[in-house]
């Protein structure tokens, strides 16, 4: 989750009046509605701020500014959450409210958090991935996230992701990744790039049967879309890295990892994948680092090692 002090910065030194430029800045009524919202901000007065965003929504001119407003009265709202004690529903309320808008990736990234200790993985993993597509879209963020926050945003997309795809839990569904907001091609947390941050590493939610290499609903569905994704990105090569979780032997979950990967080999082939595939069998040797670990159950931690990455070079 972003840290509080993260989110204050968004509020040091706003000034939208004097960031604007041409007509917008020139216009009276504007600069004046502005000169609201500045003033409120500063109050940390979130019902004159609506107030004001209102107006400004409703302006012509001023109304280029919206987004600006809306990201300002988004941190504005994680900040007063931030005070409240943990289980308040006002807090909820509050960070519900503030991605409402979805302009602001900080507030997606915290309402994940959010989403992701009430145990609703599946909707942490959609609004994480939300998070990470307004954060490639420069015109609701001008300016990049340092790339150590891109890396946990998708970090924990992806493991929100594996966790909503938990067979052995009750309610187990297959997430799909976000579409990337400028084609509609495979984004999210298989984007190439996300503001010059490129992801190496990205763990799939491919299941199989228990006991077994027989792909399961859900892993059909996660092969599926790497296939979309090979298809759209065309890399040289495909690398495909198989995990167990820790139960049984070392031997036995070598083999199983390597079976499992065979079959999604077999899979891409059928679908007319003619690039190189390696596969790279590490069976429990290599457990995934989990982002909130204290937060999980031993089965949940199972379930996240439990999986299959796809690594670019």
């Amino acid at each position: 989750m972003p840290k509080p002090s993260m989110v204050m910065g968004a509020l040091v030194g706003i000034g939208l009046a004097g960031t604007i430029h041409g007509e917008t800045a020139r216009a009276a009524d504007c600069t004046s509605l502005l000169a609201r919202f500045n003033t409120a901000v500063q109050a940390r007065s979130l019902e004159d701020a609506k107030k004001a965003e209102s107006a400004i929504a409703g302006d012509a001119v001023c109304g280029a500014s919206l987004i600006q407003v809306q990201n300002t009265r988004a941190a504005l709202e994680l900040v007063i959450a931030e005070a409240l004690p943990a289980n308040s529903p006002e807090r909820e309320t509050l960070t519900v409210d503030a991605d409402k808008p979805q302009v602001s990736w900080k507030a997606a990234a915290v309402l994940g958090a959010l989403r992701f200790e009430q145990r609703r993985f599946a909707d942490a993993a959609g609004t994480y991935m939300r998070a990470i597509e307004i954060v490639k879209d420069a015109t609701k963020t001008p300016h990049a996230p340092a790339p150590e926050l891109i890396s946990e945003i998708l970090d924990r997309a992806t493991q929100a992701r594996l966790l909503a795809a938990n067979e052995q839990a009750p309610g187990s569904v297959f997430v799909a990744s976000a579409k990337d907001h400028r084609d509609g091609s495979v984004g999210g947390v298989m984007s190439e790039d996300v503001r010059g941050f490129h992801p190496v590493s990205i763990p799939l939610p491919i299941r199989f049967d228990f006991n077994s290499a027989q792909l399961s609903p859900i892993g059909q569905q996660a092969v599926n879309e790497l296939l979309s994704a090979i298809q759209q990105q065309h890399p040289a090569q495909i690398i495909l890295v198989g995990h167990t979780d820790a139960v049984g032997s070392d031997e036995y979950n070598m083999r199983l990892s390597a079976e499992r990967l065979k079959a999604v080999e077999r899979a891409l082939r059928e679908a007319g994948v003619s690039q190189p595939i390696q596969g790279v069998a590490m069976g429990k040797r290599q457990p995934l680092r989990v982002v909130d670990p204290a937060s999980l159950t031993q089965e949940d931690i199972n379930a996240l090692n439990r999986r299959v990455e796809w690594r670019r070079r």
